[in-house]
C-alpha cells in the first residue's frame, strides 16, 4: 500500500494464513479482485523481449532461502519442465521471461527486465534493499474471507492457496498481498 510492503502475519495453520490474505485482498483491492483473483487462470501472462538490453548482475535474494528455491530474486526452478525459469511483475500483471538450463541464467535475464522495464535506479534499489518499507497490514476491520486456491500442479512442500508460503526457520505459515506494484508481507 502506498509503496511499502506490508506484513498480514505468520500462522500455525496454511488455512489461516490464506483467510487472512483472502482479507487483505477483500480489504485493500475489494470484492470485485477477490473473486477475480478466485477464476483467474494466468490471464495476465505475458512474454517480454530482451534483445536490446545488456547483460546485468542477477539479484540475490536476501535471508533464509527455502531448499531448492532460487538463491536469486525473479527466478523459479519448475520441477515439471525441470528448468529454471524468470518472471517480472509490473503494472500489476505476471509478465514470462523465458525458461533456462540454469539458475545463472534466469537470474541475468530477470534483472535484464528490470532493467529494461523498471530502470537502472529500481535495478540497483533492489540489490540494495533489505525489507525497508515492511509495513503491518491490520485487518481487524474486515471479515474472514474463503482462502483463495492456487490452480495447477503445486511443488509438495508449498501451499494448496495464493498468497501464502510456509517459513522454515520460524516454522509458521505467512501471508502476502501484491499491492500497487509492490509485495506487502
Amino acid at each position: 500500500i502506498d509503496g511499502k510492503n506490508h506484513h498480514i502475519g505468520r500462522y500455525d495453520t496454511e488455512e489461516e494464513a490464506a483467510v487472512d490474505y483472502a482479507r487483505a485482498v477483500f480489504k485493500y483491492k475489494g470484492e470485485e479482485e477477490l473473486d477475480k483473483a478466485r477464476t483467474q487462470k494466468n490471464k495476465n501472462l505475458l512474454v517480454i523481449d530482451l534483445n536490446d538490453v545488456p547483460p546485468q548482475q542477477p539479484i540475490p535474494k536476501e535471508g533464509l532461502i527455502k531448499e531448492g528455491s532460487s538463491k536469486y530474486v525473479g527466478v523459479c526452478f519448475e520441477k515439471k519442465s525441470k528448468k529454471w525459469f524468470a518472471r517480472i511483475h509490473i503494472d500489476g500483471k505476471n509478465h514470462h521471461i523465458g525458461r533456462y538450463d540454469t539458475e545463472e541464467e534466469a537470474a541475468v535475464d530477470y534483472a535484464r527486465a528490470v532493467f529494461k522495464y523498471k530502470g537502472e535506479e529500481e535495478l540497483d534499489k533492489a540489490r540494495t534493499q533489505k525489507n525497508k518499507n515492511l509495513l503491518v497490514i491490520d485487518l481487524n476491520d474486515v471479515p474472514p474471507q474463503q482462502p483463495i486456491p492456487k490452480e495447477g500442479l503445486i511443488k509438495e512442500g508449498s501451499s494448496k492457496y495464493v498468497g501464502v508460503c510456509f517459513e522454515k526457520k520460524s516454522k509458521k505459515w505467512f501471508a502476502r498481498i501484491h499491492i500497487d506494484g509492490k509485495n506487502h508481507h
